[in-house]
């Protein structure tokens, strides 16, 4: 990409430079800067333009500006905001790509259905994802900014707020876009879940007019959601009226197997992690592949073959045969019954530590309540919770008979829980990032040192 094309992305000015040298990668953190870079300075907690200097001596070839520099020897751009440029160059990147984008959002399950859909996808084209959940207005760029001549990317989409993904739509301007659900994350920031359903359909104001637009028509939400003018709208799902549904389901604690009509055949799929709620993502994959053309064979390996991000429910077993799920990326309702549902599964005694889900606002109370009564009625052997909302957790499960304790801090947990495991339990740790219950699995961990 050279600068001449930069400073047209951005609508800039070149203070300093040639317009014709070539860039070789764009970058925020000069961490990350390696000769060739341009480099673009965000304010955060401090103003990345103090770095620009360094950038340059790590042999970055331009740097964007949002202010005059007196610098006559580097490729200096200036624009009006440089978090703006930043989108706009992934804008400028992603339409001169032609490459096919699939666009992933919703409230719980974006980063493994994108996982899913990638896997799938790159049966039949080469292609690029985004890495772990960098999923916002700095992770979109810094994905399309690794475009290397794929023929397709799969971009998720996250939020917070009304209208953030209005404006990472109309960077990444998917073919396909993938709504998993409608749940309650970041309620207490939107307000309601109809809130959050016009947040997520936000995806579609970028979405490729004609294209297609694939939802769990099993969600109550998402159900509402029909086709229009600009696009289709193509439900999947277990229970509802849908255009792709999974039938003669198998779970167990391996996994699952399914069946799905496709062009009037039965076709038996393989999902090598265990929940049912990864059967959801198995069908967004799968219609994904269906509208990209992609041949039944290779989509049912590409589903077989998957591989789950790092760091997202791992599972690991200690001495004794005990398994430990870990839980402790993000929490929210559906994140959370869909962990107890594979809990659940297991044979041996079955131990949830449960923490606050964070962001509620006044449906704290009610939704952690819900979560101890989910509990109840998947018959949990033992609960314990830790932090102010996760009482109300365990307040039901005490009501429900269920062998149940709280605690005020992890330490004080993790003294009750390592003297009192037991062979072949199996405990899965779950609550928002901001709970640090990475606390308890590193106990949990270090007592098999």
């Amino acid at each position: 990409m050279k600068i001449e094309e930069i400073v047209k992305a951005t609508k800039g000015q070149l203070l300093s430079g040639n317009e014709n040298d070539e860039v070789t990668g764009i970058t925020q953190d000069t961490r990350h800067v390696n000769p060739g870079y341009l480099y673009i300075p965000l304010m955060g907690k401090r103003d990345g333009h103090d770095f620009i200097p360094q950038a340059f001596e790590k042999g970055a070839i331009a740097s964007l500006t949002n202010h005059p520099i007196e610098d006559m020897h580097h490729n200096l751009i200036l624009v009006q905001d440089t978090h703006q440029a930043m989108g706009d160059i992934a804008r400028y990147m992603r339409e001169k790509s032609q490459a096919l984008v699939v666009g992933v959002t919703g409230s719980v399950g974006k980063t493994s259905t994108k996982d899913m859909i990638a896997s799938v996808v790159a049966q039949s084209y080469t292609t690029l994802k985004t890495q772990g959940n960098f999923n916002n207005d700095i992770g979109v760029p810094l994905t399309i900014f690794n475009y290397q001549h794929e023929e397709a990317m799969v971009i998720e989409m996250g939020m917070n707020h009304l209208g953030e993904i209005d404006y990472l739509t109309h960077i990444a301007m998917p073919d396909v876009a993938v709504i998993t659900n409608v749940g309650t994350a970041h309620i207490g920031e939107v307000g309601s879940r109809e809130n959050i359903l016009k947040a997520k359909m936000e995806i579609t104001h970028g979405l490729k007019k004609g294209g297609r637009l694939i939802v769990n028509g099993d969600n109550d939400m998402l159900a509402r959601v029909n086709s229009t003018n600009d696009y289709e709208v193509y439900k999947v799902g277990i229970d509802g009226d849908v255009d792709l549904k999974a039938y003669d389901i198998a779970l167990n604690e391996a996994g699952s197997v399914f069946k799905a009509d496709i062009n009037g055949q039965d076709e038996t799929f393989v999902v090598n992690e265990p929940g049912k709620h990864f059967i959801y993502n198995a069908l967004s994959a799968i219609a994904v592949g269906l509208s990209l053309n992609i041949p039944v064979e290779k989509i049912k390996r590409g589903i077989a073959t998957f591989e789950l991000t790092k760091n997202r429910a791992d599972m690991f077993t200690l001495k004794g045969g005990i398994k430990v799920f870990d839980g402790t990326y993000n929490a929210n309702l559906d994140s959370m019954k869909a962990s107890i549902d594979v809990l659940a599964q297991y044979q041996g005694r079955k131990i949830a530590v449960l923490a606050d889900m964070l962001e509620l606002g006044d449906y704290e109370e009610k939704l952690h309540r819900e979560v101890g009564q989910y509990c109840c009625d998947k018959h949990l052997d033992v609960v314990l919770t830790v932090g102010k909302a996760a009482n109300y957790i365990s307040d039901v499960c005490k009501t429900n008979g269920i062998d149940t304790k709280h605690f005020e801090d992890n330490n004080a947990l993790v003294q009750y829980l390592l003297p009192n495991l037991q062979e072949g339990d199996v405990i899965l740790v779950k609550g928002s990032n901001g709970m640090k219950l990475k606390e308890v699995i590193s106990a949990l961990k270090e007592k098999e040192a």
